[in-house]
């Protein structure tokens, strides 16, 4: 069997690439969003009278966006030569991937629709001048905010600017940016992925009354993402079935994860973590 120890330069190079997908994948669910959002606004403000989309809708189309990226990750399991070709484990790690696919398709969904709920607030409440929203939306990239293009668009928005302030506070406009949300989601997919692997290989090998392959696991933290809160645990080795003591460095609070994005642990210390394992 080949060696399992892979250098830490290779997983460096690795998470750069996920990163791009991540970017990407992000990308996509931003640019629907923004369709969404620029499609109601003009049916609603040219009397159109066409209702907002169903959540029926987004959640079919949420699914077709997210459905290549995440089973990509699990195919990785269902092709790997470790693991057991009986058409019933094939099944259960395919259940997997629908799982983790319906939990990000709905974490998505719901920020669509607050997106939409701030979108009808404005338009309820302010009178907002559709060409000048259209003018700024085509000026910047598909990506770009919806919720500053619309306030930039509010005719009345020097009113509202006297009242609050420049910085318009989150009870007044509550809009919620998708992309961190779409790139967290994917990075615990990878690393779900990853753990399923490995604790496939060594199911299969229990099966066929051999040892474990994997027996440890050692944290890596990969400096990418612009974030330090999870340094000091670089290098920290397991048992393979044993938590990981993941200390907080800004906190100091120390929390158990199978893994790094393990989706049980907490969102300070799972949200948009570029940390990668691996077992030996």
């Amino acid at each position: 069997m080949a060696s399992t120890i892979i250098n830490k330069k290779y997983w460096e190079r690795k998470s750069l690439i996920e990163k791009r997908q991540n970017r990407l994948s992000a990308y996509y669910i931003q640019v629907y969003n923004n369709n969404i959002i620029d499609k109601y606004i003009e049916d609603y403000l040219t009397d159109e009278n066409i209702p907002r989309p169903t959540q029926a809708m987004i959640y079919g189309d949420l699914y077709v966006l997210n459905k290549p990226q995440v089973y990509e990750q699990y195919n990785r399991i269902v092709n790997s030569k470790y693991t057991s070709d009986l058409a019933i484990n094939e099944m259960l790690i395919k259940n997997k991937a629908e799982a983790r696919l319906n939990t990000v398709v709905e974490a998505e969904l719901e920020r669509i629709s607050k997106n939409l709920d701030y979108t009808e607030k404005v338009l309820g409440t302010h009178e907002l001048n559709l060409k000048e929203y259209q003018k700024i939306a085509k000026r910047e990239n598909k990506t770009a905010n919806r919720k500053n293009i619309m306030e930039r668009s509010v005719k009345d928005l020097d009113f509202i600017r006297s009242q609050f302030g420049v910085n318009i506070p989150s009870n007044v406009f509550t809009y919620r940016d998708l992309d961190t949300t779409a790139e967290a989601l994917n990075r615990q997919t990878q690393m779900d992925a990853t753990w399923e692997e490995y604790d496939a290989i060594n199911q299969e090998a229990e099966i066929q009354g051999l040892p474990e392959v994997y027996t440890q696991k050692e944290w890596i933290w990969t400096n990418e993402g612009q974030t330090t809160r999870h340094s000091s645990n670089d290098g920290q080795v397991v048992d393979f079935y044993d938590y990981f003591q993941c200390m907080h460095d800004v906190t100091g609070e120390v929390e158990p994860l199978m893994y790094p994005s393990d989706p049980n642990g907490s969102f300070e210390n799972t949200w948009i973590c570029y940390c990668q394992f691996r077992a030996f």
